[in-house]
């Protein structure tokens, strides 16, 4: 079974996208808040969180913080 990924926007309460790993869940979120600060001037940003499917729980629960850092550092170092 293969976990799902999304990010979430904290501030609007919405799902912004789905993603199948977390390399391009975090790739996504870069990408994301790059193009907020792009489109708004100053330092425009919008709170999210890459959260996954617990499947045990059935809800979504955020992602550790170590795990994301870890994905980063892949994603930074390829």
């Amino acid at each position: 079974m293969t976990t799902k990924y999304r990010i979430y926007d904290t501030f609007n309460r919405r799902s912004v996208s789905n993603h199948r790993s977390l390399k391009t869940a975090v790739i996504a979120e870069d990408k994301f808040s790059r193009s907020i600060r792009r489109s708004n001037p100053g330092n425009s940003y919008i709170p999210t969180r890459i959260e996954s499917w617990d499947i045990e729980f059935d809800e979504w629960v955020q992602v550790p913080i170590e795990d994301v850092h870890d994905a980063e550092q892949q994603y930074l170092n390829a």
